[in-house]
């Protein structure tokens, strides 16, 4: 390997050799931990130079693949996923590179308060997911009465409004059924985040999505945080209620990270 760069996958409590033994990362190099006082970095190296998938060039090509980005993607999470299950970790971006250690070594100490917080904070606590998404209001357009036919355009517009009214109303559902699903789940958290809701049914999905929540729970309130999904599930049966995690804090680390 020519030039090469430091990967930087997370900044976290000291971890066991063994953990990161087992591990590659997004160019299925081995992982290693880089110390500096009471916090280590969690790296890999990985190739920069002109011709290397990490090199500036070629990594701005890849990350516009959606096939390279999704792979990067999933191997980037498999080692922060891994390290927080050991030791508290707070995940950093993807394709976050610096020179060498040393230049880890300056990101330590530079970032060594903000992320010692954020340790402290994340001790004992990981990220759940809950997406709700609601019934569909029903089709977006009335068919068209033949021209001509008697009271045609009256009936139309009565339609027309009734379609309205009704999508409407599902909005207005949706919106509150969000909310208590949301306030159910933030009385188990110490932490929530609201983010921003994606519409898959230009993608094939039938339902518009009327919750994108990020929960931060402490290890011995997860159970019943899941119970809690359960029952929200037979509340609202007319919705899709979607649980994931546990995971890192990706939602949740706000350290300044320049």
């Amino acid at each position: 390997m020519g030039e090469t760069g430091s990967y930087l996958y997370a900044i976290a409590e000291p971890v066991d050799d063994g953990v990161l033994g087992r591990l590659r990362g997004v160019a299925k190099e081995p992982v290693r931990a880089v110390r500096h006082r009471d916090l280590v970095a969690v790296v890999g190296t990985v190739d920069t130079s002109a011709t290397g998938s990490f090199g500036e060039e070629a990594l701005a090509r890849n990350l516009n693949d959606l096939g390279w980005l999704e792979a990067a993607a999933r191997a980037h999470h498999a080692v922060v996923d891994s390290v927080a299950r050991a030791v508290p970790a707070a995940p950093l971006r993807l394709a976050t590179i610096v020179a060498d250690d040393d230049g880890v070594r300056d990101r330590l100490e530079r970032w060594h308060d903000g992320f010692r917080r954020a340790l402290d904070e994340l001790a004992g606590r990981a990220e759940w997911s809950v997406k709700v998404y609601a019934p569909s209001s029903g089709p977006d357009a009335e068919p068209v009465p033949p021209a001509g036919a008697p009271g045609a355009g009256a009936a139309y517009l009565i339609r027309r409004r009734a379609a309205a009214t009704a999508r409407d109303d599902a909005l207005a559902r949706a919106a509150q059924t969000a909310d208590d699903v949301h306030a159910e789940l933030a009385r188990h958290a110490v932490d929530t985040r609201r983010l921003a809701v994606h519409d898959h049914r230009p993608e094939g999905g039938d339902t518009p999505m009327s919750l994108n929540g990020a929960y931060l729970v402490p290890s011995d309130r997860a159970d019943a945080f899941v119970a809690t999904v359960r029952a929200l599930r037979h509340r609202y049966a007319d919705s899709r209620i979607e649980l994931a995690g546990p995971w890192p804090a990706y939602s949740f680390v706000t350290v300044d990270e320049s």
